[in-house]
């Protein structure tokens, strides 16, 4: 017999002119200058417009009411503001250009892991994640997203569905390169991941501990670790000097990045003004495009009707391609202009002390778009300030309120966090309850684990393992 059942159920549908729209606002101006140097090669009727030869574009005035033919993708994902160290840069000074800033970095690990990925036996989706993946470790070498996450963003950048069982592999093959444990979560994933296949007694006890009882051995509750694992001083004290002799994060000295000298470019200026802090696009690198005219008629009075479907749908690309970066710009305008009168106390200055809590939805309220819209333009974007260069997404961050009332913003809860460690005596740092102590006492009321929770994603140390015996 034969069984019908109706259920409802809820699908994203998305085109391929939508993904190139988000596409285009996720791009830095380095990538989006590739991407239309390849659209100019493929599309014989683009060509540049040399009538526009502007280094850098002043924010024009933008109408908020102005109507737009991009929408806002609302809901097509849930953007969370992942925690991340804010990006430190040396100062720089008017010597600089607006067009490059350089970065120094001492070592190539980057460049040895993507040829050790190209030698590898992968299909070239699995080769591709592999590389998105190494591109998303920080600077310790830890991966510090959600294979769910990290599909996603794959599957927008590829314009291909990736599952996150496929990231999970991908991880999994990227943990042994050399140096192997890269892509670990954390300190205590990175911890496990070297005594993996150690099977000693001393060892399994290790492993046990790490899984379930980390953070009660960082914040030194030896009773409870005693207790819970049925341990005796001196199996503990084993562990402990195990433990401790192991490597802290994959890289261990070495830096990520390309060896040499390595350039990255800004998206926005930021600048003293007349009067007030100013911003404007680096737009030095962006080609200005154009549909070439007298090619169209040409190719119009020369081909055969049969083709001319073919040259409609190159006009038709072209002319959206023009349209989309227009709207860029004009989407990241707002985004700026916003950004900068929500901090304008901080980029006055360069003090993080000073950086006032915002949310993705604080700037999406003030330029009427959606949270996903104003994600995709401040990530992997950067801005050249008096100051130095600086993360637009590190900008983010929610709110505490301190005794007094006022809110400040946890951006600057972990730099308060940075310099009590500093300030610490190495021989005997500082445990996560003292920092929380401390912070106490400057009108900061948090949780313990609040403060173990941003002291690892500003990469310090445990107290245990930053103690200096000599």
């Amino acid at each position: 017999m034969l069984n019908l059942t109706q259920n409802t159920k809820q699908q994203l549908k998305i085109s391929s002119k939508q993904i190139q729209w988000l596409n285009f606002l996720q791009y830095s101006t380095l990538e989006l200058e590739a991407k239309i140097e390849e659209a100019i090669a493929e599309n014989p009727l683009l060509e540049l417009d040399d009538s526009n030869t502007s280094d850098s574009e002043e924010l024009a005035p933008y109408d908020d009411n102005s109507p737009s033919d991009f929408p806002n993708y609302k809901d097509w994902d849930e953007i969370e503001d992942e925690p991340s160290t804010f990006y430190q840069h040396p100062t720089s000074g008017s010597a600089h250009s607006l067009e490059y800033l350089q970065l120094k970095n001492d070592g190539s690990v980057l460049d040895d892991l993507l040829e050790q990925i190209s030698h590898l036996h992968l299909s070239d989706k699995q080769a591709e994640i592999c590389r998105y993946i190494l591109h998303s470790l920080d600077e310790y070498g830890f991966l510090p997203y959600e294979p769910e996450d990290l599909a996603d963003d794959i599957s927008f950048s590829q314009n291909s569905f990736v599952e996150e069982s496929e990231v999970k592999e991908a991880i999994a093959v990227v943990q042994q390169l050399e140096p192997q444990g890269l892509a670990s979560k954390n300190l205590a994933s990175y911890l496990f991941f070297q005594l993996k296949n150690d099977f000693s007694s001393l060892a399994e006890k290790s492993k046990m501990l790490i899984s379930n009882y980390f953070q009660d051995f960082v914040n030194k509750q030896y009773d409870k670790l005693q207790r819970e694992l049925a341990l005796s001083e001196d199996e503990l004290g084993s562990i402990q000097k195990l433990i401790v002799s192991l490597n802290v994060h994959p890289l261990h000295n070495k830096s990520l990045s390309f060896s040499g000298n390595v350039y990255t470019t800004p998206d926005y200026i930021i600048y003293q003004g007349m009067n007030q802090m100013e911003a404007s696009l680096n737009s030095s690198f962006i080609a200005k495009i154009k549909i070439n005219q007298p090619v169209v008629k040409q190719l119009q009075n020369e081909v055969s009707t049969s083709s001319s479907t073919f040259i409609k749908q190159k006009i038709s690309q072209a002319e959206w391609l023009i349209e989309a970066l227009e709207q860029r710009e004009k989407t990241m305008q707002k985004t700026i202009k916003a950004i900068l009168k929500l901090q304008k106390e901080y980029f006055c200055s360069g003090d993080l002390h000073l950086l006032k809590p915002m949310i993705l939805k604080d700037v999406a309220t003030i330029i009427d778009m959606d949270i996903a819209t104003v994600s995709r333009v401040t990530s992997g974007k950067y801005a050249q300030t008096p100051f130095g260069l600086i993360h637009l997404k590190d900008l983010f961050s929610e709110a505490t309120q301190k005794d007094d009332g006022m809110w400040v913003s946890n951006k600057s809860i972990q730099q308060e966090i940075r310099e009590i460690v500093e300030r610490e005596n190495t021989k005997i740092p500082l445990s996560d309850s003292q920092i929380t102590v401390l912070l106490k006492q400057k009108g900061i009321s948090t949780a313990r684990r609040t403060v173990a929770k941003y002291r690892e994603q500003l990469g310090i140390l445990p107290a245990q393992l930053r103690k200096v015996l000599y």
